[in-house]
């Protein structure tokens, strides 16, 4: 006789999923079609399928310890084969936003970061740092050891010296990773504790072995590659991700090259780097890959909004900071070369407060799930739950065909 489990439904939690997006969840009828159409879901705890039945429960402790839900790449193969309508794919999209709002330190900053009502108060809050940064510009970059930059002409650097600038990005941004890492080092023990509650604990994989494993997929985007539905949704995260990641490491570039290698070297490591300076012209190249990315990404929610699945706040609000960060920092530079003072310090200080709110405001976003999901994708590997099952046959020579594929 198998064990009793005590359930203790959550209703307060179902209707949280359903507000974020996950309207119809109350037309699952547990029929299975949505496991057993996801590519990605293998091992013996197949999923949307146990996801759906905890939401209906409101089995919130269950739901939000879960690495399924993040496993899910929202493709929405699901969706679309669903006799139901009930759209797993926005019900696992609503546990995300759940599991961010729940993680998250401090927890208020996500309801700021993911409703237009405060989008005013998270742009003012940048804005007004930058404003005192302008204030205490020079008496701190003299006690510093850093002289006033006034030079004459178009340079942004005029505006806010580099040590300013990198001062405080590297501050706050710094700060938004620790709390960030706080919250996944949450979201991961909870997952080990539901492991083994269930009696499921224990590594089968070594952790660097997991994690380079994940990483790797990440880079090429492997599970992406899976999605039937919106298969193009691989190629807009493709652009975005390489055009983001291309501008990051070329801004940590450029701070190498202008404290640790021009005071050594100047001449072949002049910054600002002139319009035909390689790191200028990958730069370039990312800014369009990020921009393409974004613009591809908004095309496909409005175009293709049945199998796309629903958009929420939580998604237009990543997109639009996303976007306005790559088309301000454009024009940024074309407004240098174009030596246009008037209008590009205005660009420039609306280009800096939309890059603080993309990175700082980094754990609290839709941006997050570059924590949550390569936490909840190392942990799947490390635990086994990636596994798939192993079809075991009485007969010698193994089982036919038709019977692994029903196993599987």
């Amino acid at each position: 006789m198998s064990n009793a489990i005590l359930v203790q439904p959550d209703l307060t939690f179902s209707e949280q999923i359903a507000n974020s997006g996950g309207t119809d969840l109350r037309k699952c009828y547990q029929c299975a079609t949505c496991s057993v159409v996801c590519e990605l879901s293998q091992g013996d705890s197949p999923f949307p399928r146990k996801e759906m039945i905890w939401a209906q429960w409101g089995l919130k402790d269950r739901l939000l310890a879960d690495p399924d839900v993040w496993v899910c790449h929202n493709c929405n193969d699901c969706s679309v084969h669903c006799p139901r309508g009930a759209k797993p794919g926005d019900v696992l999209a609503a546990v995300r936003k759940q599991a961010v709002s729940h993680y998250s330190i401090p927890g208020f900053l996500y309801r700021w970061a993911n409703r237009p009502v405060y989008l005013p108060l998270m742009m003012l809050i940048p804005a007004l740092l930058l404003l005192l940064g302008l204030l205490v510009r020079d008496p701190l970059g003299t006690a510093l050891g850093f002289s006033p930059h006034h030079g004459e002409g178009m340079e942004y650097a005029n505006l806010f010296p580099h040590w300013l600038l990198i001062g405080f990005f590297t501050f706050f941004w710094g700060l938004a990773v620790f709390l960030g890492l706080l919250g996944v080092s949450r979201y991961w023990k909870a997952m080990k504790k539901a492991d083994q509650e269930a009696g499921r604990g224990g590594a089968h994989k070594g952790l660097v072995q997991s994690g380079l494993k994940v990483f790797a997929d990440l880079l090429l985007h492997n599970r992406f590659s899976k999605c039937k539905s919106m298969i193009s949704r691989r190629q807009a995260h493709l652009y975005a991700f390489y055009g983001f990641w291309i501008l990051f490491f070329v801004s940590a570039w450029a701070v190498v090259i202008l404290y640790i290698l021009n005071p050594i070297i100047e001449d072949p490591f002049l910054y600002p780097f002139p319009f035909l300076n390689p790191a200028k012209i990958i730069a370039n190249v990312g800014a369009l890959a990020l921009v393409l990315g974004c613009i591809l990404a908004i095309s496909q929610r409005l175009k293709n909004a049945d199998t796309a699945g629903k958009s929420t706040e939580f998604d237009w609000m990543f997109l639009g900071i996303l976007l306005t960060v790559g088309v301000t920092g454009i024009f940024v530079e074309g407004l240098r070369f174009a030596q246009n003072q008037s209008v590009g310090y205005v660009v420039y200080f609306v280009h800096l407060i939309f890059a603080f709110m993309l990175l700082v405001y980094l754990p609290y976003s839709k941006f997050a799930h570059l924590f949550y999901r390569t936490a909840a994708l190392i942990y799947a590997e490390y635990s086994g739950r990636n596994e798939p099952v192993e079809v075991v046959s009485a007969d010698p020579e193994g089982p036919t065909e038709e019977a692994a594929g029903a196993a599987a």
